[in-house]
């Protein structure tokens, strides 16, 4: 459908040039339609840019979803593991939306304010509910939650949005099953023998 194919090629190019950089006419070009479709299916701009990242957030629902009901009966420390490998299995899928977000975290501009409130604010918020979730519990040390956070999405993130620098630092993607899974595994680990409680109650 040529919405769809509109929005894969915006999700491509914004996510590589950012918004600025972005014309209509490149979109409908790498689409292969016509400018004029653009403007059918979303207007301006700045709607295809907002209907481009609902579709993304879309697919990363799919892989990492907030609600975390199949969880409620796991631990803390077994939840929050969970939840690290499958946010970082997420992120290898599809590293595009993380690339949006960098473009746009680096200008104060209306487009950050609304990804914040209409996506941001509730992601950092589950991984903080899991993290104080698991301070209280005493499975792991008592530091700022916010803290922790910031450097879990910060590892889990970085690692496949530099995946073409880290290719020719290391002749290989970090996209692979194995790759991710010895992140998650050295990003456990490393965390974890950290951050557990040397003695629990």
């Amino acid at each position: 459908m040529p919405a769809e194919r509109l929005l894969e090629a915006a999700v491509s190019l914004f996510a590589q040039h950012g918004f600025d950089a972005v014309s209509t006419g490149a979109v409908a070009t790498a689409a292969g339609l016509t400018q004029s479709m653009v403007h059918y299916h979303f207007g301006t701009k700045e709607k295809l840019w907002k209907a481009a990242v609902e579709h993304l957030m879309h697919a990363r629902g799919n892989m990492f979803s907030l609600n975390m009901e199949d969880l409620r009966d796991v631990d803390d420390l077994s939840r929050l593991k969970v939840m690290l490998r499958r946010f970082i299995s997420a992120n290898a899928a599809d590293p595009d939306l993380t690339r949006i977000l960098i473009h746009e975290g680096m200008n104060d501009s209306p487009r950050l304010k609304w990804l914040a409130k209409r996506y941001m604010v509730r992601g950092y918020a589950t991984f903080n509910a899991a993290i104080e979730s698991a301070t209280k519990s005493g499975v792991i040390r008592r530091l700022p939650a916010r803290d922790v956070t910031n450097i879990i999405v910060g590892a889990c993130v970085l690692t496949f949005t530099l995946s073409r620098l880290l290719n020719e630092v290391y002749g290989e993607l970090p996209t692979s099953a194995e790759a991710v899974s010895s992140l998650s595994d050295t990003l456990l680990e490393v965390l974890f023998k950290g951050l557990e409680a040397k003695s629990r109650p």
